[in-house]
Parts: structure tokens; C-alpha cells; sequence
């Protein structure tokens, strides 16, 4: 039996590289691996400590910069389009709005498993200096690494009545998952509608080749 997972791997590049299956690294250690691959391999795990009636739960450590983006076609947020130049910080954004998605179709399976998206904040650690080096300031004030786990903590621990299957979390409160729209309301500029959803989702699968 597994309780809990908290997917929190992955990396920020300002250049393209691949893994050796061919995915960019981005996409693949937040969500292609990191967080979908590995989810159905622990699930088996994870229902047998929901049958056993414990309290497993996953959580996808996101970022506040999938607020910034929908999820495009596959073939963008993968950087496999045709002429699609480079960008790391937006493929970072791909890849953790991804991760709402994920927690947001997973948790329809109603198997007594709780699926969480969560964000930590902007936290100093090694991985922001590596990616934005000297630009981190217009981040400022950031918070410590343990500031930025503390909530994650929480959710780990807290009892499932407590919590909303599917939900993006802050520091152990629910956040609006769009903040697109005129003074901060949802709009819809971030949203996906549900076949893309879907589209996202089995493209995950055949990715993963299960």
C-alpha cells in the first residue's frame, strides 16, 4: 500500500533537450513521467490503501504560471510542432497547467483516491537560480524552501473530509485555477474546453505507451 505521492520532480530549461524516448525534458519530468506515468504505476498501490480504508492521496506540485496559458494542442506543448521555437519558461507553464488538468480528470474516477494540484509559491531554491538566474528579483520576496512545503505538508496529512478532490491549493486553501479575465475574474482565455480535455488526456496515455 501507498498513502501518498507528491510528484514534485522536474526541471525549468532555457534550452531544448530530449530524453532518450524523445520527449522534451520539461514536459517530460513534470507530467509525461513524473506525474501521469508514474500515478498509473502507483495506482494499484493506491487503491489497495483505499480498500483498506485509508486516506491515499496525490498531489501534482504545480506552479502559478499555469495561470498564465490553457493547454495548447499536444504538439505545441511537446515543442514537436513544425518551426515552434523554444521557449523554456512557457513550456514550464504548459506542463504545470497540465498538471491541474490531470488532478481535475482523475479525480472523476471516484476510487477513493484524492487527487490535488498545489502550489508551493515562489520559493528560493538552486532550480529558480539555475532558471532565471540574477531575474529572480522580479520574483522578490520569495519564500523559503520550507515556507513553499509547508502547505504540501499539510495536504499530505490533512483528513479527506477536509479537502476538494480536484482542487488547485495555495497554502491550505482552494485557488482559482483562471484568474484570466478583467480584474482578476476566471475569464476564459485559460480554460480548455472538454474535448480538448479529453484530446490531452490520451495523448498522455499513448505517450506513456500504456
Amino acid at each position: 500500500e501507498i498513502d501518498c505521492v507528491v510528484c514534485n520532480a522536474g526541471v525549468l530549461l532555457n534550452d531544448k533537450k530530449l530524453t532518450s524516448e524523445g520527449n522534451e525534458v520539461t514536459m517530460a519530468s513534470h507530467l509525461i513521467g513524473g506525474s501521469y506515468l508514474l500515478t498509473k504505476l502507483l495506482m494499484p498501490q493506491l487503491e489497495a490503501a483505499a480498500s483498506s480504508g485509508k486516506d491515499p492521496k496525490v498531489i501534482y506540485v504545480t506552479s502559478g504560471g499555469m495561470l498564465l496559458t490553457n493547454m495548447p494542442s499536444w504538439d505545441v506543448a511537446t515543442n514537436t510542432a513544425a518551426d515552434q521555437a523554444y521557449d523554456g519558461v512557457q513550456t514550464y507553464s504548459y506542463a504545470k497547467r497540465g498538471q491541474v488538468l490531470l488532478a481535475e480528470q482523475l479525480a472523476k474516477q471516484k476510487n477513493g483516491i484524492t487527487f490535488l494540484a498545489a502550489h508551493p509559491g515562489w520559493a528560493d531554491t538552486p532550480a529558480v537560480d539555475d532558471a532565471f538566474g540574477s531575474s529572480k528579483k522580479l520574483f522578490e520576496p520569495l519564500r523559503t524552501p520550507w515556507a513553499g512545503a509547508e502547505g504540501i505538508s499539510w495536504l499530505m496529512n490533512a483528513p479527506k473530509r477536509k479537502l476538494e478532490n480536484g482542487a488547485f491549493y495555495l497554502d491550505r486553501a482552494t485557488q482559482s485555477k483562471h484568474i484570466a479575465g478583467p480584474f482578476m475574474t476566471e475569464g476564459t482565455f485559460t480554460k480548455n474546453a472538454q474535448s480538448e480535455i479529453d484530446a490531452f488526456m490520451s495523448k498522455l496515455k499513448e505517450a506513456c505507451g500504456i
